[in-house]
């Protein structure tokens, strides 16, 4: 056997570097948060790996708390040091085992090196025939050695090592170091590190009790694939002989088609060449028509055009006599002037109606413009209004209505161009007055955009000074590199009285803005400021000299304006007291006379018998003190309201000045056009009187003679057209006759080659198709011929046969197609389907004849035969063995149970046939069936038709089946049967209903069940390891556990509850107490002796429990104990770790306080160092914790010296 002895933590969350021994049966105690899982956890990274198996703080449920990384960084959880290990550094987790079998001990480890982006390199060993205390981790260099330097450490040592990246080669080289363990191993391992309520027995059973045994089936599937193979190849004959003959009639079938296809085709061609004979015959007969009609086409032609141009002269002579004539001109004369004065006239009169609309415009513009009034922009000239007013009096009287006999004099000509020129002297001052406006508008949005940036700038806190101010101050603090702050001295100071802030204000002036540095730099600034005084724009600032200004710090005299200022900055009050010091507060006007320099909070100053008002401007805008931006907010807002409130009506005003220069526009033109226009009703009548006479003349015309000679015209006009359509139709008609003719001729040429190509076409047919065939084609062609049809209608119904026949041809070839591509993919035939011969396929209908048959039979029987025993000799029989097997396990199982009473409860584990397959289970189990003889010849009952199913689902099941019908534990049926007194009941049946102990006992009994089938040699390792370990089990069950695991002969670690100890520390022989301190672990064993002698338990804390404990310490602080500081976080999740499941229990039983770990009076080892954080002392040799004094506690017992004496 294999038993844990030691386990080395460095660098594991808070344990910098720690020992623990182990015996047979180990605790391990503390508080919740002091960190009993973390060392849990390392034993899951060490002996499963994976990170994929592994379930960190299996106990708390809680997986997403805890990771790989934030155990090796030492995660705190807190704000300002998240991590107690930062950078790059090396951890390890080494455990020391002892071989019992081969008196030798051996190590296995993992060295992990982690660097600053938190990727890890890690290396897993194996060293055989070292211990421990035989390694040395520390490196020459003051640090842990890192991966590559433990590697080629180990390399030196004497024996056999294994060194392993991966995980998977790993597990298996551990499993085969822990005494040849199945791979159960570490799912059960992971399973047992906390309660988990078993849901289903079974499932629990084939997880972690019953290994899957593999059954062999390929013999027997082998064979009976052998006899499924001569079963085959004899149906395949079979089926090919039926396939060929198929292939052989359906050759035929297409064969008799194709003929008669082939003698269709030759009756069609003899059709089609008399079809062309007939057509050229025909084309023969329209040529001579044609010929005929042109001929006569052409004669009527020329009678009609000689018509046509007889009647064309005729018309010309009489147009001639009609234009000719004397009153037609005249009448042409009168009717061109009436056009002409109509024309004249609507114009004259359109713009009349113009000018009286312009007229009416004008007149409402004049009386609207003496209406406007007079503002700081516009002002009227002494007259205008009353010019205005007889300008509108001589519109009124122009172009009366009605007058037609109105004209205007030369006065009001006159009067009317100067109304113009009046008008557009307006218009020119009113465009000045636009330009004035816009002007002052432009004006105020640029003080409204500014007004608005220095609101901005205010509300946030930043002040308006003139910009040579901040140049400077910015080139002084460049210059001067932080070695001197540089202040503006309003802002560096405030105000005790508000009342007196006009006056400090206005006072200081420009004075406020002076910049200071400190004493020691201000020549350097002087310096700085003389340079650069002609680059930057810096010219008119204030620097103050601060060195020498020091001499008139405290001297302000009582009652000066100085009192009311207040710094907290020496430089500044220095200079306060320089310019305010001796300007004293007066009460009023007359009270300043008592002074040589004061002022009043009116702002009336008096200095060398001189009074003066501070001008308001001064002090309008404060920038003194914080309440300084407020003030000029305030004002800033103000103004630009007002401002705002100056732009909306300065544009109201641009709007109403804009609309009248754009009604004035063009007004000398407009009145210019309107005096030439004055005359229109004189002009109007002159043309109405021309009208009138022209017409009258128009009127006593004879025109009786003209209307003669202009119907004869239109007579002559209209027969000429009539004999012109005549010509055009007549020659219209030859053209297509002439057309049509050539057309027929050249189609005659056509259909002569026509009929040659059908003649050659149709004895080509001869050459195409087999000479055998010819005289059915030409009986048929005799019958076609005979027929009293037109050739049309016989060639249609012999074309329509055809392709009938054609369509059946290529169906039934199709089908030939089809079964001979199917022939050749079931018997990969190399032929070719679409072959127009059966020749390939013929001949092989022959060669099947000549299979020996008989002999195939045999072959079957013998293959079948071979199937049957080995299914009877394998897998009836090791299925039979492994029932067997598994009832063996159980009832050894049972027997350990069996003296280890629960309280009044008994545990059994009840194993019986499967419900679902007894049928197949009684068959299998029954020792007559393979005394039977074969399997095929068993009489026809319920057993043989069993045998006969199974037999099946093995040999043609698919994978689910044979999984299932092979795995032996199918077969039987497990549960956990509880006998308490006298009633007995099935753990299955209540599972649901059951809670807290009556469930945590079933697990414990089954995990330790799986553990005992897994550690079935005495070889292997015993190692059973529980966390929160029978936490909802009472005193007598708990007991009882621990008793069957040294029943079991098992190596037990458990983490458990404080609340649990005082019940389990008589049963174990050896109690690990993990204590913390702030961010720091250690540990401490008690020997079990020393449990049964004291009184009081230890807590883990360093003094009894009791009423005032809690989670984060003791009241009155045993900071050196393990429990004071930071509260008891273990993880750096906020305390989540899976100790904190519950509050702390109640008081346990007293016990001698425990010694201090070692590292000083107050508990604490050195801090990580190094690279990375690690412990920053040399590392501690043994496995325990030595005393305050630094030697071994009296009680704390090493494990070689009492628990494997034996060794």
């Amino acid at each position: 056997m294999k038993w844990m002895r030691r386990l080395r933590l460095i660098n594991w969350h808070y344990f910098y570097d720690e020992t623990l021994e182990f015996g047979r049966q180990t605790l391990i105690a503390g508080r919740n948060s002091a960190g009993k899982s973390t060392i849990i956890d390392a034993l899951q990274v060490l002996l499963v790996a994976n990170q994929r198996q592994i379930r960190f703080n299996s106990a708390a449920h809680d997986e997403a708390r805890r990771s790989l990384i934030s155990y090796l960084r030492g995660k705190t959880g807190g704000e300002e040091r998240k991590y107690l290990r930062e950078g790059d550094f090396t951890s390890y987790i080494v455990a020391e085992f002892y071989d019992q079998q081969k008196r030798e001990n051996f190590v296995v480890g993992v060295v992990m090196d982690v660097y600053g982006d938190d990727t890890i390199d890690d290396e897993y060993f194996i060293l055989s025939g070292v211990e421990l205390a035989d390694l040395d981790f520390w490196s020459p260099a003051e640090r842990w050695k890192n991966r590559e330097e433990f590697h080629r450490y180990c390399q030196n040592l004497p024996g056999r090592h294994i060194f392993e990246r991966s995980k998977t080669g790993y597990q298996k080289a551990l499993l085969n170091r822990l005494g040849q363990v199945s791979e159960r191993f570490f799912p059960v391992f992971v399973k047992a590190l906390s309660f988990k309520p078993i849901q289903n027995v079974r499932d629990f059973v084939y997880q972690y009790i019953l290994d899957e045994k593999e059954l062999q089936l390929d013999l027997l599937r082998q064979n009976f694939e052998i006899h499924e193979r001569y079963q085959a190849e004899l149906e395949a004959l079979e089926e090919r002989r039926e396939q060929l003959e198929a292939i052989c009639r359906q050759f035929d079938t297409f064969a008799r088609l194709r003929d008669t296809v082939a003698i269709q085709e030759y009756v069609i061609r003899g059709l089609k060449h008399t079809r062309e004979v007939e057509l050229r015959e025909h084309l023969e007969e329209e040529i001579c028509f044609l010929t005929a009609e042109v001929e006569r086409l052409g004669r009527e032609l020329d009678l009609a055009r000689a018509k046509q141009l007889e009647a064309g002269q005729k018309a010309r002579e009489a147009y001639q006599k009609w234009q000719s004539h004397q009153a037609r001109q005249r009448e042409q004369e009168l009717k061109e002037g009436l056009a002409r004065v109509d024309k004249d006239l609507r114009e004259q009169e359109r713009l009349l109606a113009i000018l009286r609309q312009t007229l009416e415009r004008e007149k409402a513009l004049l009386a609207g413009l003496q209406e406007m009034e007079a503002d700081e922009y516009w002002q009227w000239q002494p007259g205008e209004r009353e010019r205005l007013g007889r300008a509108l009096e001589l519109l009124s009287g122009l172009v009366p209505a009605g007058d037609a006999d109105w004209l205007p004099g030369e006065d009001t000509v006159a009067a009317v161009r100067d109304t113009g020129l009046f008008l557009a002297g307006l218009h020119s001052r009113c465009a000045r007055a636009v330009g004035r406006l816009e002007d002052r508008l432009a004006l105020l949005q640029q003080e409204k955009t500014e007004l608005e940036g220095q609101i901005r700038d205010l509300e946030n806190k930043k002040r308006p000074y003139p910009p040579h101010v901040l140049n400077l101050k910015r080139l002084l603090e460049e210059r001067l590199n932080r070695r001197s702050p540089v202040w503006i001295f309003c802002e560096e100071m405030d105000l005790k009285d508000e009342t007196w802030r006009d006056a400090v204000e206005g006072y200081l002036y420009t004075q406020r803005f002076d910049l200071l540095v400190e004493p020691r730099v201000f020549a350097e600034a002087l310096a700085i400021y003389e340079r650069e005084k002609g680059k930057h724009q810096i010219e008119g600032v204030g620097l103050v000299d601060t060195e020498k200004e020091q001499k008139y710090l405290g001297t302000a005299q009582e009652g000066s304006l100085a009192e009311e200022m207040v710094t907290g900055n020496p430089v500044i009050q220095a200079h306060i007291d320089h310019l305010l010091g001796r300007v004293m507060k007066a009460r009023d006007e007359q009270d300043l006379r008592r002074y040589r320099t004061a002022i009043t909070r009116t702002c009336m100053s008096y200095h060398n018998l001189v009074a003066r008002q501070l001008e308001k401007h001064r002090y309008a805008v404060p920038y003194i003190g914080a309440r300084a931006i407020a003030r000029q907010l305030e004002i800033k807002r103000r103004e630009l309201a007002e401002t705002k409130e100056q732009i909306e009506v300065l544009k109201d005003k641009r709007e109403k000045l804009a609309a009248w220069l754009e009604r004035l526009a063009d007004k000398k033109s407009l009145y210019a056009g309107i005096s030439e226009q004055l005359d229109l009703p004189a002009r109007i009548r002159r043309l109405e009187e021309e009208r009138a006479a022209l017409a009258a003349e128009l009127e006593r015309l004879d025109l009786g003679e003209v209307e003669r000679l202009k119907e004869e015209y239109y007579y002559w006009e209209r027969r000429g057209k009539e004999l012109l359509d005549e010509v055009t139709e007549i020659s219209g008609l030859k053209k297509s006759r002439e057309n049509e003719l050539n057309q027929k001729q050249t189609e005659l040429h056509l259909q002569e080659t026509r009929v040659q190509e059908a003649q050659a076409f149709w004895q080509s047919w001869r050459e195409q198709y087999p000479v055998e065939l010819l005289p059915r084609a030409e009986e048929r062609w005799r019958e076609a011929a005979g027929q009293e049809l037109p050739v049309a209608s016989k060639l249609i119904n012999w074309e329509n046969s055809q392709k009938g026949n054609t369509t059946r041809r290529e169906q039934e070839f199709q089908r030939l197609r089809d079964l001979r591509h199917e022939y050749n993919l079931r018997y990969t035939y190399n032929a070719d389907p679409g072959a127009p011969d059966n020749e390939a396929y013929r001949p092989l209908l022959a060669e099947i004849a000549t299979v020996d048959i008989p002999r195939y039979r045999e072959k079957l029987a013998e293959a079948l035969k071979q199937s049957e025993e080995e299914f009877k000799s394998h897998f009836i029989f090791k299925l039979r063995e492994a029932i067997e097997a598994a009832r063996r396990d159980f009832n050894e199982l049972n027997y350990a149970l069996k003296n280890f009473p629960f309280h009044e409860d008994r545990y059994h584990f009840e194993i019986k046939p499967s419900e679902r397959y007894r049928r197949f289970y009684d068959v299998i189990m029954d020792p007559g069936v393979m005394e039977q003889g074969s399997l095929f010849e068993l009489p026809e009952d319920d057993r043989t038709a069993v045998l006969h199913e199974l037999f099946e689902k093995l040999i043609r099941g698919e994978a689910g089946e044979l999984e299932e019908f092979t795995d032996y534990r199918n077969y039987l049926d497990f549960d956990i049967v509880v006998t308490s007194g006298e009633h007995r009941y099935s753990f299955s049946q209540v599972l649901r209903e059951k809670s807290g102990g009556e469930t945590q006992t079933p697990f414990y009994v089954a995990i330790l069940a799986s553990f005992n089938h897994l550690y079935d040699t005495g070889k292997t390792v015993r190692l059973v390891v529980f966390d929160e370990a029978f936490n909802k089990m009472d005193e007598e069950r708990i007991q009882t556990s621990l008793r069957l695991i040294k029943r079991m002969n098992l190596q037990l670690i458990a983490a458990v509850p404080d609340e649990k100890m005082q019940h389990m520390a008589p049963e174990v022989d050896t109690t690990l107490l993990v204590h913390r301190n702030g961010f720091h672990c250690f540990v401490d064993m008690i020997s079990r002796q020393e449990v049964l002698a004291g009184d009081e338990v230890p807590t883990g804390d360093g003094q009894p429990a009791g009423p005032g404990d809690t989670d984060g310490g003791r009241a009155g602080g045993h900071k050196e104990a393990g429990y004071g500081g930071t509260g008891g976080e273990d993880s750096g999740d906020a305390g989540d770790d899976a100790d904190d499941a519950g509050n702390d229990g109640p008081p346990l039983n007293d016990a001698a306080p425990l010694s201090r770990p070692a590292g000083g009076e107050d508990g604490h080892r050195g801090q990580a160092g190094g690279s990375g954080g690690e412990d920053s002392g040399r590392p501690r040799r043994g496995g325990v914790r030595n005393g305050r004094d630094g030697q071994r506690p009296a009680s704390a017992v090493p494990v070689q010296d009492s628990l494997f004496a034996d060794q």
